[in-house]
Order: C-alpha cells, then structure tokens, then sequence
C-alpha cells in the first residue's frame, strides 16, 4: 500500500505512516460522515426543533486549538443561516472568562468540537456553561466513543454526534479528524435537506481526490525547499483553514518553520512585513467572485513589493501566468459550483500534506514531530480552577 507516494514499510520506518494515511483516508471519511448523519437526520432534526422553539437563542462554537477553527470556519454560515446570533469562542478562552461570553438568562446552544473529547478545557467549557447559562444546550461532536464528552449523552437537552471511529486520528496533528468534524458541521446546518446534498459531497471528495492523486509533486517541491516563514491568507470561511492551515505546518516541523496566517484584506494592515525572501505565501482563493477580486488585488500588491517570497495559489479560475505564481493548485471547473463555505473542507488538505512532506525533510517524525515533548495529542497539565460563582454557592 502506497500513501502521500510512499510504500507503507517506508512510512513506518519513517515515523510516518499514521499522518500519511489518516491524511488520504479524508475523502472516504467525508463519505462516511454523510452516510452517518444522514441515519441520524431524525433524532437531529428532533432535537434542533427543541432548540430552536427559543424565540431568542445564543449559539457558541468551541473547541480547543484545531477544534476551535471549525469554529471560526462555520460561525458566518450558521449566522447566516440561522438567522441568530452565532459566535465562535475558543474553549480556552471561555475557561479563563466565562462571564464574558454566557448570558444567563439568555438560551444557549453550545456545539463542542473535539477528536478525543478528553482535554481539561473541553469538559470544563460545558460545565461552566451549565454553571453560567439558566438554559443550556448541548451539541458534542466528537471522534472518540470513549471521551467525555461522548458519555455526556444522559442530559435531554444534550445531544452528542459520534463520527466514524476511524476519524479519531492516531497521530498529534488532526487531519481527519478536522476535516471530517468540519462537514459534519456544514451538513448539520443543512439537516433538513441533507437527501439532496449528496451529488455536492460526491464534488467535495473529488476534489480532495484531485489535490491527492494530481498535486503530490508541487507540494512535495514546495515542502522540500529552503525556507524559514509560510504565510497563510484566506477570506471569509477560509480565514479559518488559513488558521489551521498555520498551525499544521508549524506543530508538524516542530515551530522551525514559523506560520502566521490572516485575511487577504488584514494582510495589509502591518503583518504583510513577515514576507521576505525565506518565506512562502500561500494564498487560499475563493470562488466568489466579488471576493476574488479583493483577494487578487492583494496578490498584485504583495508581487510588487518584490520581496521574493514563493507564491503558491490554490483555487479555481485564476490565470497563473498574470498574476505570477510560483505553484498552484488549479481544480477543475466543477469547483466554481460548489458553496465557498464548502470549499474548506478539501482546502486544508494542502497545507497537511507540505506539513508531512517538510516533516520528513527536516528529519522529523511527522506522527510525532515534537522532540521536545512540549505539545501532544491530547493536552495535559491544564489545571481548572472554580469559577468565580461557583466559589460564591
């Protein structure tokens, strides 16, 4: 068996065979993902209308770290959807300043996201939630049938959706098991019609096909040159796989290549002083096309600056030879048709694969790329101090 173009023994002896095959294992999980809600699409069904019978209802988005920029990846279309009021909080946050984000007297729907659903932080955030909401809702989901946050399912008014064992990635950097909680958010905001999204998923893992099978070579190329910066840049619900994009590459090479990431607009408001010539800008395109034109524009400027970055572009319908990239990733036109909410699903694919391949080019294990021990799988070592009410009780 061959992954990322590399035979298993090889991979194994490398410290790599885990990533390596929980990254190409994506779009069949996404498949999986589907099927699963889909048999669930009644007791979800039943309990969002529970939910939503609040004329007036909060939703906070969490996790910790990856888990978080799920989050910030679905919060616009779950507001836009919703028609309510959406926030994506990290859970590290709400834990140091509960009393910031919850409103007391205010319904709540708190959807958790997390792989193994057993960090300090994740089951704190849902007990300071009950602690500070009069009315709260649980929605977990979470890859690890044996997590705690799994076993939270005795509360009516929780609800917790157990991906495809197999999403609960064995090595430090979450890859399937991001991309697949991820779709599993989108599809939930799309429950109600899920029957029909079916050709759309079919699209999704064509084109997580395409970057695998058409792509390994430049991401390979990119990974194994010189240099010490990656930049990130993504618009709306790519501003999020910007986000995780970053983090990646810089957990998978150990922090000796230093990430930052941003919207193509924030980009010119001072971090775009990052980029010389030892760093790579990868710029995340939409398919809207209002927003490409912000997103080029920025590309235009960052060209004339001259700094002698590499440029890497991944999107569809863009001209490379006007615009002067190094790499890109170009997908087939069936891409323009898919929601630009959907595209992150496959988009973060690029960036865990330049992960592996600089892992591997740096002398590192990428299923354990930290020699320092400093980050692991699951985060351990967070004390949880009682919250201020619950000190007043």
């Amino acid at each position: 068996m061959k992954y990322l173009n590399y035979q298993t023994e090889d991979l194994k002896s490398l410290g790599g065979f885990n990533t390596a095959k929980e990254i190409c294992s994506q779009p069949r999980h996404w498949g999986e993902t589907y099927l699963k809600i889909v048999k669930e699409k009644g007791t979800i069904l039943k309990f969002l209308e529970k939910v939503f019978r609040n004329d007036c209802i909060d939703v906070i988005l969490t996790g910790a770290g990856t888990s978080a920029f799920i989050g910030e990846t679905l919060v616009g279309e779950f507001q836009k959807k919703l028609n309510v009021s959406c926030r994506a909080i990290s859970t590290t946050d709400i834990i140091t300043h509960p009393e910031n984000y919850f409103l007391k007297t205010r319904s709540t729907l708190l959807i958790s996201f997390a792989r193994s659903g057993d960090s300090p932080e994740s089951v704190a955030a849902v007990e300071l939630a009950k602690e500070y909401c009069d009315d709260l809702y649980e929605f977990n989901i979470t890859c690890n049938k044996e997590g705690a946050l799994a076993k939270r399912t005795g509360d009516i008014n929780s609800y917790v959706l157990l991906l495809p064992e197999e999403t609960n990635d064995i090595s430090l950097a979450m890859t399937s098991s991001f991309s697949s909680m991820l779709l599993a958010g989108f599809l939930i905001l799309n429950i109600d019609e899920i029957g029909r999204i079916e050709p759309l998923i079919k699209r999704i893992q064509q084109s997580g096909d395409f970057i695998l099978k058409q792509c390994l070579p430049d991401l390979k190329k990119i990974a194994e040159m010189s240099f010490g910066r990656m930049v990130f840049l993504g618009s709306g619900p790519l501003t999020g796989i910007a986000h995780e994009s970053h983090l990646k590459v810089q957990e998978m090479t150990d922090g000796q290549i230093i990430c930052k990431h941003d919207s193509f607009l924030g980009f010119r408001h001072g971090p775009k002083a990052v980029v010389n010539d030892k760093t790579v800008v990868v710029y995340l395109l939409s398919n809207n096309s209002i927003t490409k034109q912000y997103e080029l524009d920025l590309v235009r400027s960052v060209n004339e600056t001259n700094a002698g970055e590499i440029s890497v572009a991944i999107g569809c319908n863009f001209e490379k030879a006007e615009l002067e990239f190094d790499f890109s990733i170009q997908f087939p036109d069936e891409v323009k048709s898919i929601p630009e909410h959907f595209l992150s699903v496959f988009y973060i694919l690029p960036a865990q694969i330049i992960g592996f391949y600089k892992s591997l080019s740096l002398g590192l294990s990428p299923d354990s790329p930290s020699k320092s021990n400093s980050i692991s799988r699951v985060v351990q070592g967070v004390k949880i101090y009682k919250s201020l009410s619950a000190e007043l009780k």
